[in-house]
């Protein structure tokens, strides 16, 4: 993944809510100012690697939309038509329904036509682009199939779709299914087979062809979030705590490994760095766009506001 970001720092009051996967379920005590921090240094991360980032503050309404911050979940940019759309997410969860109508807000103010999932689909995290003109489609813990009715008129008129059922832990296909592309352009599908219902990880190879390696992901590997990597211009930005033998491997393959350690969004709230971005293909940032590199100034001495305990 490369180009354009959207991303949303967590707000004065954010603590876990939901407990839906199974990182959150214990509902740890939260540190929003360390989160917002975490969320800065992601943000640098992506910058150093070349990535831009588009900003949304988060809303002030109660309850807090203490979800937000998962902007991979927020919809899907569509370009097969002369009109971009964004399909906006039809959350599963009932703490994040609430999340729609402010980045249909967003959109539209960006000049995006926007459309509604009509049956319970959260976002980019369930659509895996994985090189050329193929597309994997997850549901089966927080999507639903027929969601892909939702999708498949909204791809390209030559694209080939593949769904899978995947089952807890992991929640989003984005948690076990990682399409990531090294500086000359290979790419390689880390996919972590037990993760699906009635397939596996040959039929994934069957179907992407013999172009994309698919790498197998073990399980240690997996509930780690090694598949929840963000990788920005062959760079690989990783949660810590991912096998040495798996980052070898990368690094072999031509990736540059970047780490990150952050307990309080990732150890509290679940998921990894793809959690955290939605990205927008083909969107160029105009000047007075809220983008990171001219508001970092600002959010980090938002940040030193935040409280430290809830």
């Amino acid at each position: 993944m490369s180009g354009t970001y959207l991303m949303s720092y967590p707000g004065p009051d954010w603590q876990i809510r939901g407990a839906a996967n199974f990182r959150s379920e214990t509902r740890s005590e939260t540190n929003p100012r360390r989160a917002f921090q975490e969320w800065i240094s992601l943000c640098d991360a992506i910058t150093r690697a070349g990535g831009h980032i588009l900003v949304m503050h988060p809303p002030s309404v109660e309850p807090s939309l203490t979800g937000m911050i998962y902007t991979a979940n927020a919809g899907q940019l569509f370009r097969s038509s002369e009109q971009p759309l964004y399909l906006l997410s039809n959350m599963s969860v009932p703490h994040r329904q609430g999340e729609r109508e402010f980045f249909r807000a967003f959109a539209a103010e960006a000049g995006l036509a926007t459309a509604v999932a009509r049956s319970p689909w959260e976002g980019q995290a369930e659509l895996q682009l994985v090189g050329g003109n193929r597309f994997i489609a997850t549901w089966g813990v927080r999507s639903v199939r027929p969601s892909l009715d939702d999708i498949r008129p909204l791809l390209p008129s030559n694209a080939k779709l593949i769904d899978l059922e995947i089952q807890a832990p992991f929640f989003h296909g984005d948690t076990c299914l990682d399409p990531i592309a090294n500086r000359a352009g290979d790419v390689v599908l880390l996919a972590h087979g037990a993760a699906l219902c009635r397939s596996s990880v040959e039929a994934i190879r069957h179907f992407v062809g013999n172009s994309i390696e698919v790498y197998p992901v073990d399980r240690d590997d997996a509930l780690a979030s090694a598949c929840n990597s963000l990788c920005v211009q062959g760079t690989l930005i990783m949660p810590t705590g991912i096998s040495p033998a798996l980052r070898g491997q990368l690094v072999r393959r031509g990736f540059t490994i970047e780490e990150l350690a952050l307990p309080e969004l990732f150890g509290k709230g679940g998921g990894g760095p793809r959690c955290l971005v939605n990205e927008m293909r083909g969107v160029v940032l105009n000047p007075g766009a809220p983008d990171y590199a001219s508001l970092r100034d600002q959010l980090v001495e938002r940040a030193m506001q935040y409280p430290e305990s809830l």
